[in-house]
């Protein structure tokens, strides 16, 4: 017997099998249970997420001859044989390559016909935003009123481009995306059930990379084990993908922190050398940063490795990366615009040196006391001066001395917003009603080295 890829052999085959879709099998199962199943149904959602495999579940379940409760037996005749695809009362049909108007006209023709052995002819149309303007409107009074032992399930990833009259004529499902828990839980049951060993790490990986596909997540998991004779490694994986094991994207951003511009060019330059995809890498990296800052806004601390990461550092990194992977779409060499971003990164987060004798320094430890009021003032300042507030919750402060605040700020058009003469008035009347005896407030960048 021919080999079948994973995503074949474990496919669904009852509604309870179905990943993900909770509120589309709910809603199917009842409909079944009470025999309220509809003429028509649009299944909507991206590739890999259930839409086929859904609707060939509910054809088992309405020509099934021994059901129980709304899901199929799976032994009977009739879903052994959809099942296998030699239904002749299941029909499905490719609209990318039967979309004209004949093909319609010779479907509407088939329908009057009563089914062959069971209760119903389902037709399961895939990618039906294929068909043509034609097609769809010598579908439409077919769709509408069909005979009584008729349902047509339309599946589409483009939904958008259905007519509005023939979506009004169906009811629709919006299959979504799987979640990488589930994702994941499912990875481990096939692999159980297949035999493979796999390292940790290996299903977070390919559920990160599937991107809520369950289809691509089995096929990944297909060709790896395939590659590593059912056993599968992270490296055996990152070959396959063109993806970096986490510890580079870390290190490329610890040397960003650091300043250290040429050790990123050189760990780039490496990366390409190695062959990976460079927009993969780059798609890696931003997702990288991404989890960084939800894990800051989360409370959570940044990696061992980068504990002089900020979420602004995060904001900024995240903006040049995100902006350097839209650009290498287009470029001719997709290194130029990573190694561009990676300049520029560097000299934004490059530490400032300390001058020597200097007392201004954005990079000291504050001190106690506006460790404890600075976020107070802040409240209080955004509550009273709402556009520059946020520009003032950009500063670094560093208290100086009883009386004197240093606000750093790694942008100049921040430091001018705050600096302007009115609204360091209202800060330094904030300020002083915290530290008796008054407050100046100093603006500076970040880069440099004391007072202007």
């Amino acid at each position: 017997m021919p080999y079948q890829t994973l995503y074949r052999i474990w496919r669904p085959r009852r509604f309870a099998e179905i990943v993900g879709q909770g509120h589309v099998v709910r809603t199917l199962q009842n409909a079944v249970t009470t025999g309220r199943v509809a003429h028509a149904y649009l299944f909507c959602g991206p590739r890999g997420t259930g839409k086929t495999s859904a609707a060939k579940v509910l054809a088992k379940a309405v020509n099934c001859t021994n059901r129980a409760g709304a899901e199929p037996c799976d032994t009977c005749s009739s879903c052994v044989a959809i099942a296998a695809g030699t239904a002749l009362d299941v029909l499905e049909i490719d609209a990318a390559s039967n979309r004209g108007v004949d093909e319609v006209r010779e479907l509407r023709e088939k329908v009057k016909f009563r089914p062959a052995t069971g209760g119903f002819k389902v037709y399961i149309v895939d990618e039906v935003h294929m068909l043509t303007n034609e097609a769809f409107n010598a579908l439409l009074k077919t769709l509408e009123e069909p005979p009584e032992h008729v349902i047509f399930v339309l599946a589409t990833t483009e939904p958008h481009k259905l007519p509005l009259t023939i979506v009004s004529r169906c009811q629709r499902f919006d299959f979504r995306r799987i979640g990488k828990p589930e994702l994941v839980a499912r990875l481990e049951e096939v692999s159980a059930r297949a035999g493979l060993l796999v390292e940790p790490g290996v299903f977070d990986l390919i559920a990160r990379v599937a991107d809520g596909s369950l289809r691509d997540a089995l096929g990944i998991l297909d060709q790896a084990a395939a590659l590593g004779e059912n056993r599968i490694t992270l490296a055996d994986l990152h070959s396959l993908l063109g993806t970096v094991a986490g510890e580079v994207l870390e290190r490329l951003v610890g040397h960003l922190v650091s300043g250290e511009t040429g050790a990123a060019l050189l760990l780039l330059r490496e990366v390409e050398a190695g062959g990976k995809e460079l927009r993969i890498f780059a798609r890696e990296l931003t997702d990288y940063l991404r989890r960084l800052l939800m894990d800051a806004f989360n409370g959570d601390k940044p990696a061992a490795a980068l504990p002089g990461l900020r979420r602004d550092d995060l904001i900024e990194l995240l903006t040049l990366f995100a902006r350097a992977e839209q650009e290498m779409r287009l470029a001719t060499r997709q290194i130029i615009p990573l190694e561009l971003a990676v300049v520029t990164a560097a000299q934004k987060l490059r530490p400032a040196p300390e001058a020597p004798g200097k007392a201004v320094c954005p990079g000291r430890a504050k001190a106690p006391e506006a460790e404890r009021v600075w976020a107070s003032v802040l409240a209080e300042f955004r509550r009273q001066n709402p556009p520059v507030g946020p520009w003032l919750a950009r500063a670094e402060p560093v208290f100086d001395g009883p009386h004197k605040l240093v606000l750093a700020f790694r942008e100049e058009l921040a430091k001018e917003k705050v600096a302007a003469p009115e609204n360091k008035v209202m800060l330094e009347k904030i300020l002083n009603r915290y530290f008796p005896g008054g407050m100046r407030v100093v603006c500076v960048l970040s880069r440099e080295q004391g007072e202007p």
